[in-house]
């Protein structure tokens, strides 16, 4: 649901009562009324539709400048045109012509503060403020103008329009005649203010076209390209729907490269389980034509490394977990490392079991030097004392843990 306000220029503070409706997501009127901010429907996407006399559009060669500086430099570019003090201006920027001038929207400063900060004081959370004659529709080269039998206001090219002065069924009003004669459009859209007027006869050179839909604030199309009076230091917090068109492609192609890196993971981890299931497959037959069919195979890389060990201690030859060739290949790594002392040593099973202290910085070296033997070493238990290191080291052969 989106609430809209209708701020007319007899607006003073939060007593003051204004004209709402609230729209479902289709633009259908749910509900509407007249009331202060306070009896308003609380809502956090509110949008302002402004008086057209309450808003000066006009145009204007703008210098380069920093954006950063745009903001406090805009009124000073309008101060020939602006009845109040510059300093009172809030100027909004709009499209940009052909020619180079900018098309610019002065609202006052104080008034429009004054009026959010009683929208926030009634939970109302405005997001657009729009200019009344932006909801004219408009084509091509012609104009819009509503009109309610006395007064109206009018909608030219590229967003821009303003109030027009009184006139009657039989006289235009000055400012349109002025317009008109200055730069006449190819026709005149009139659409009317209420159900009961009559298309006047003007008697202008510029062919008028009768509308038979009104103009209702409450349900007009507001078009993409009208400006949004809020920006600066009246713009409201970001919201994330709101960057979710420029964050779309982004998303899209993160998800899309997490798809192709899970289904990468899964191939890859797809074929090293294969490899891995024909390694064991290949041992577990390996083993078997060594040693027999009826052989119970539970780890067959290990059972074959102590089959074998067992042969070669039955033919009376060394093997690389025996006590001696551990101890040898220990031995060379182990005079790398000066200022270690050797505490205990143990063998059993294959493996030595050495507590020995050395200094901290000489522990990686010893690792890497043991690992050089071909020999595998894990830490058990260690414990530091000051530039020093009491640590158990368990070494075996072959990658044997």
């Amino acid at each position: 649901m989106n609430l809209r306000i209708y701020l007319t220029a007899h607006w003073q503070d939060a007593a003051t009562p204004c004209a709402w409706a609230l729209l479902d997501d289709n633009g259908n009127v749910r509900e509407s009324g007249t009331g202060n901010l306070a009896a308003l429907p609380q809502s956090d996407d509110a949008t302002v539709i402004v008086s057209a006399d309450r808003v000066l559009a006009t145009t204007a060669v703008l210098p380069k400048i920093k954006r950063s500086k745009l903001e406090t430099a805009l009124p000073f570019a309008l101060e020939d045109a602006l009845i109040d003090e510059a300093g009172e201006a809030h100027v909004t920027t709009g499209a940009k012509l052909p020619d180079g001038r900018t098309v610019l929207y002065t609202l006052n400063k104080h008034w429009l503060t004054r009026f959010l900060d009683a929208c926030s004081a009634a939970k109302v959370r405005v997001r657009r403020v729009v200019p009344e004659f932006c909801l004219l529709p408009t084509r091509g080269s012609e104009w819009s103008m509503a009109w309610d039998g006395a007064q109206g206001f009018l909608a030219t090219a590229h967003s821009m329009g303003g109030a027009l002065d009184s006139g009657d069924d039989a006289r235009a009003p000055l400012g349109l005649q002025l317009r008109l004669h200055s730069d006449p459009p190819a026709a005149l859209r009139l659409f009317a203010l209420g159900s009961e007027i009559q298309a006047p006869d003007w008697g202008i050179k510029v062919p008028v076209i009768f509308e038979k839909q009104s103009f209702d604030w409450r349900k007009a199309h507001i078009p993409a390209e009208a400006p949004n009076l809020l920006w600066g230091k009246f713009a409201p917090p970001p919201r994330f729907r709101e960057y979710l068109p420029w964050l779309r492609p982004a998303l899209m192609a993160a998800l899309l490269l997490f798809g192709v890196e899970v289904v990468i993971g899964n191939l890859e981890w797809a074929v090293l389980a294969h490899e891995k299931r024909q390694l064991a497959k290949g041992m577990t037959e390996t083993f078997k034509e060594t040693f027999g069919a009826d052989a119970a195979i539970v780890d067959a890389p290990l059972q074959m490394r102590r089959n074998i060990a067992r042969l070669r201690h039955a033919a009376g030859v060394s093997d690389d977990t025996d006590f001696l060739p551990l101890l040898e290949k220990f031995s060379g790594a182990f005079s790398a490392a000066p200022g270690s002392t050797l505490r205990t040593l143990r063998y059993g099973d294959g493996k030595l079991d050495i507590e020995m202290t050395l200094s901290a910085s000489a522990l990686d070296t010893l690792l890497q030097r043991i690992a050089e033997t071909g020999l595998s070493a894990q830490v058990v238990d260690k414990h530091e004392s000051g530039d020093t290191v009491n640590f158990q080291l368990r070494v075996s052969a072959g990658g044997v843990k």
